[in-house]
C-alpha cells in the first residue's frame, strides 16, 4: 500500500530537518491553519502557523501595492535565529525557524525543493 498524503508531508519535513541548523519547520495553509510541523515543545505550532500566514499575507499585500511581483521568499532575522517563509504553491507556505548561525543559502535551496514537493502533494487533494 502506498503512503498517505500525511506520510508524504511527514517525509518532506523530516528531510528538511536533516539539513541541520533548523529548530522547527512546518507546512501552513494560506489561511493560517497548521497542516504539518516539526516543532520543539516550547513552540505552539498553531500560533506559529497563524503568525506565518499573517507575515506572508502582509508581504503579498505590500508587494501588490508596490507592484513588485510575486513573493518568492520572506525572511525575518532576529538575534535568536531566522524565520523563513516560502510559498508552496497556491495553497500552502513552507516555513522554517533556523539557528542564528545557520547557512541560509543551503536552507533556501533545500526549501525550494521541498516547497515544490509540498505543492505536488497538496494538488492531489
Amino acid at each position: 500500500m502506498g503512503k498517505t498524503k500525511k506520510d508524504r508531508l511527514d517525509d518532506v519535513l523530516t528531510g528538511l530537518m536533516q539539513v541541520g541548523q533548523i529548530k522547527a519547520c512546518g507546512i501552513v495553509s494560506k489561511e493560517g491553519l497548521l497542516i504539518n510541523s516539526r516543532t520543539p515543545p516550547d513552540v505552539d505550532a498553531r500560533i506559529f502557523s497563524a503568525l506565518c500566514s499573517t507575515i506572508m499575507g502582509a508581504g503579498e499585500a505590500a508587494s501588490g501595492q508596490l507592484a513588485t511581483g510575486i513573493v518568492s521568499q520572506i525572511s525575518v532575522t532576529t538575534e535568536k535565529g531566522t524565520i523563513v517563509l516560502l510559498p508552496a504553491g497556491s495553497k500552502a507556505i513552507l516555513t522554517v525557524l533556523t539557528d542564528p548561525e545557520a547557512q541560509l543559502g543551503l536552507i533556501f535551496f533545500e526549501m525550494e525543493t521541498r516547497a515544490t514537493q509540498v505543492d505536488e502533494i497538496l494538488r492531489e487533494m
